[in-house]
């Protein structure tokens, strides 16, 4: 078969040279991403993924047997290699919980993908320096962060390197015979393969391919690209089949309605939605002024038909005579720009629903398009106007100095926790998750809780967003917060009205979570152990929340609702020391001191925690006259002393507690070892 000739090169510099300049300005442009931290979802696809400690063949396993989000969420998605690239860095590099060794790697492979644009550009365009400028412009741009600094975002920049390097073996495979020829398509086969299982993205290379062939094909030439075609079609039908038995054997997808409202909007207005989002992506694109990590419940609002909305439709309307333009034109820019367009279809919401309304990360290849027709037009407009030869390329250094100091300042949002949830909140405020989030990064980085008005201000924010929602579409994880951080600042102020607050909270906290639950339980295959799973998370959530509102009760003087909670707590979520903890409380405001001591010790022996032993201790001195025979003087001070009755009759009155909360947990041997204790050393019937 005769090879198609491929197309001239580019009278330039030499490409190394090319090549090395996009490396400097890269670096230049990313230089202070190395330190970011572990911040939003790092930790738990980083830190907390127990498959990335050892490199071991029980962890691969795992990680091509299970999702991307398994074991500590479920997102319906399968990306192994991306998992497998942070055990790399995690367990072989012995990078573990520094950054510096994740951001490295991800630094590599997005200069590798520049390289890898110049190539394409080089091809298409066929001129070096508007090439090298479309290839730095997209290199440099700050709305890449997302996928470069943010280190999870290596499944973007994977999923880039696949599509662009297969694509380009793809041409080579069709401009070669014999062995190169065949060790182009199996390259084209190893790239979609990379592609494909770090995410779902790549799933548009096929699509690529048979653009390429319509655009550029003649008549005498189609069959040449069918081997290229298949090599890409064969890791992909592997994923798809290695994805669905994944799938079939994992929890169902949980897609929140605040993290994409399209799912519960009608159909024209969920498309109307979409185009409005892909007017905000553009806008970005062009004028990256402010950026964001989130643009949840309600930062974009479900359209209803304003002069906004048809505004943005109307502005994505008017591009198409745009592309009619490009294409008559400049076919080859108008195929990059169509390559752009095939890598956003899929997560623009627009031919179905994903699990995010709006995200930064999806704009990695599409952000091609837009340096393709910025440069294109400064090119143009130098010839048009007569500029002197080196204008267009000072225009272009400019653009490329403009971006880079704008990608510089939004590394520095990645640092930490706090500096994330501050940018954030100032870019979104309508998101009701920027201020959770930045609610709950306070609260946890004082624990002095001096900042407590800041994270009720910012928790009210949230709350303030999400209570209209009726329940099933809310989520109940923000309502906890607040109602934690009442407790907090009531207990502080002794102010009646936060605990009033508080119970408020943790009340909507429990609708929220049996809505939820309910919805998710449809989805379910009942009594399988995916829903066992599922009720004994959910249990243990709804017990926490008990116990926090039986404090919140018994701060009002509430000794009824507080008891009533705590049996809730205890009914749903037995093995916790702070509701152990609760119920005493809660039967010594009741007088009840004999239930009280017997919930000290047996929470004592259920968790083994000897700061209710403590707390019993306390309770006897202070409820015991100076001649009891409840306390000794033990060698680490005073102790119990078993032999006194009072304290004997307390602990054979949590025997029965103990073994049947134990025996419950699903701990039967330490129940047995209880019991005997219980018979053995107590002497208790």
């Amino acid at each position: 078969m005769k090879p198609r000739p491929a197309p001239k090169a580019p009278k330039a510099p030499s490409h190394l040279l090319a090549a090395a300049a996009l490396a400097a300005l890269t670096l230049l442009a990313f230089w202070n991403s190395f330190d970011g931290g572990f911040v939003l979802d790092n930790r738990a696809l980083l830190l907390n993924d127990p498959r990335l400690r050892d490199a071991t063949a029980a962890n691969l396993k795992l990680i091509l047997q299970h999702t991307y989000w398994w074991p500590t969420g479920e997102g319906g998605v399968y990306r192994p290699f991306a998992t497998l690239s942070y055990l790399f860095n995690y367990a072989i590099l012995g990078n573990q919980d520094h950054p510096f060794g994740y951001h490295a790697i991800n630094f590599l492979i997005h200069f590798f993908n520049a390289v890898l644009v110049y190539a394409l550009a080089t091809r298409f365009i066929r001129k070096f320096w508007p090439s090298f400028f479309i290839a730095a412009i997209w290199a440099v741009h700050p709305v890449l962060t997302e996928s470069v600094t943010n280190m999870v975002g290596r499944a973007d920049l994977l999923a880039a390197t696949g599509t662009l390097g297969a694509f380009l073996l793809y041409l080579r495979s069709t401009e070669t015979i014999g062995t190169q020829r065949w060790i182009s398509l199996a390259g084209v086969g190893a790239f979609t393969a990379i592609g494909v299982f770090s995410k779902e993205n790549a799933v548009v290379i096929p699509g690529v391919i048979v653009l390429y062939e319509l655009i550029f094909r003649r008549k005498d030439q189609w069959k040449e690209g069918i081997a290229g075609l298949i090599a890409a079609l064969i890791p992909l039908a592997l994923m798809f089949y290695q994805r669905a038995i994944v799938l079939a054997a994992s929890l169902p997808k949980e897609v929140p309605f605040t993290d994409n409202p399209i799912m519960g909007a009608t159909f024209w207005a969920g498309h109307l939605t979409a185009i409005d989002v892909l007017a905000r992506y553009l806008w970005i694109m062009i004028w990256p002024a402010t950026l964001s990590a989130d643009y949840s419940w309600s930062e974009i609002p479900i359209a209803r038909g304003s002069i906004g909305d048809w505004a943005a439709l109307a502005l994505i309307l008017a591009l198409l005579p745009g592309l009619v333009f490009l294409f008559r034109r400049n076919r080859g820019a108008f195929f990059l720009v169509c390559f752009a367009i095939a890598w956003l279809a899929p997560v623009s919401n627009v031919i179905f629903p994903i699990g995010s309304i709006m995200a930064e990360r999806f704009l990695y290849i599409p952000l091609l398009g837009v340096a393709v027709c910025a440069v294109l037009v400064t090119y143009d407009a130098a010839t048009r106007f007569r500029l002197p030869a080196y204008a267009p390329t000072a225009i272009c250094l400019a653009i490329v100095a403009a971006l880079s100091a704008r990608t510089l300042v939004r590394n520095a949002d990645w640092n930490d926790d706090l500096s994330m949830a501050t940018a954030t909140v100032q870019a979104a405020p309508g998101s009701f998750k920027s201020h959770d989030l930045l609610a709950n990064v306070l609260y946890a980085s004082d624990p002095t809780h001096t900042n407590i008005d800041r994270v009720t201000g910012e928790s009210e924010k949230s709350l303030a967003i999400l209570n209209p929602l009726p329940d099933e579409r809310n989520l109940p994880d923000p309502y906890q917060l607040a109602g934690t951080a009442y407790l907090h600042r009531g207990d502080t102020r002794r102010n009646e009205l936060d605990y009033r607050k508080a119970i408020a909270a943790l009340l909507r906290f429990l609708l929220v979570e049996k809505a939820n639950f309910a919805d998710f339980q449809r989805k379910l295959r009942p009594g399988g152990p995916s829903a066992q799973s599922a009720e004994r998370i959910t249990a243990e959530r709804q017990g926490s929340v008990y116990t926090l509102l039986s404090m919140a009760y018994m701060r009002t003087g509430d000794t009824a609702d507080a008891a009533y909670a705590a049996a809730q707590a205890n009914k749903l979520n037995p093995v916790s020391s702070e509701l152990y903890r609760q119920r005493a409380a809660v039967a010594i405001a009741a007088g009840r001191l004999d239930e009280a001591a017997a919930t000290y010790i047996e929470g004592a022996f259920v968790m083994s925690d000897g700061s209710l032993r403590q707390a019993l201790v306390e309770m006897y001195q202070q409820t015991q006259g100076p001649g009891s025979c409840a306390l000794v003087q033990g060698p680490r001070g005073l102790a119990l002393n078993p032999k006194c009755p009072v304290v004997h009759a307390n602990i054979c009155a949590a025997e029965e507690g103990t073994i049947r909360t134990l025996s419950a947990a699903g701990q039967n041997e330490l129940a047995g070892t209880r019991r005997r204790m219980f018979e053995t050393e107590f002497g208790c019937p």
